[in-house]
């Protein structure tokens, strides 16, 4: 029965990645304000009650604490699970995003961009048979001044996702999909925000 929380929280984060890649946060920066800016770093951090989904993280923290398949759903909701699979995320996001904005901002205004993730969800194969669910992630992006810590521009809650395969059927073909990609669905989510971002920043169409 304690299961029966945790899945109703994922259903409702599978609806608010949808309705939320919606939402676009307004951009009032021009044309020089964005070519004088230089990124100079990528800080990432999990909000307190961030939720995060993600299979290959928790089998991470299982092998590593040699936990066996019938106390992974237990040990998964602790704080020293959460703190495990947060600390594997933070330098994939952090390096995903360096990559999508690599080469984007070459002015002389040193700034840094800090996200709070927020969500990162990708339901297992069980779950999308059985509840569905789509893969994404989101976060607070803030671009500050790299100098004096003072806010450029913000955009709370970006939201990116990837649909899915759901059911039997899309399960299956999805996981064909997946192991014929040299990148993993985690990395596929990073590189969709940190696209997703650069659009928006650059004021681009997302």
């Amino acid at each position: 029965m304690k299961l029966l929380p945790w899945l109703a929280r994922v259903v409702a984060l599978g609806a608010m990645l949808a309705l939320a890649g919606c939402v676009t946060a307004e951009n009032r920066l021009s044309q020089s304000d964005i070519a004088s800016m230089r990124l100079s770093a990528v800080a990432v951090s999990f909000a307190p009650d961030a939720l995060v989904v993600w299979e290959d993280g928790i089998r991470a923290y299982a092998n590593a604490k040699t936990i066996s398949d019938d106390q992974i759903t237990a040990a998964a909701n602790t704080p020293e699970a959460r703190a495990y699979v947060q600390g594997l995320l933070v330098p994939r996001i952090k390096s995903g995003i360096e990559q999508a904005m690599a080469g984007q901002l070459a002015g002389t205004r040193p700034v840094r961009l800090d996200i709070v993730v927020k969500n990162f969800a990708l339901p297992s194969a069980v779950q999308r048979v059985v509840i569905g669910g789509h893969r994404g992630m989101t976060a607070d992006a803030t671009l500050v001044d790299a100098r004096t810590g003072a806010v450029i521009i913000a955009y709370p809650n970006l939201t990116a996702f990837l649909y899915t395969g759901q059911g039997i059927a899309g399960t299956i073909v999805q996981a064909a999909i997946d192991n014929s990609d040299n990148q993993s669905p985690a990395d596929k989510v990073i590189a969709r925000y940190g696209e997703t971002y650069r659009l928006w920043l650059l004021n681009n169409k997302v």
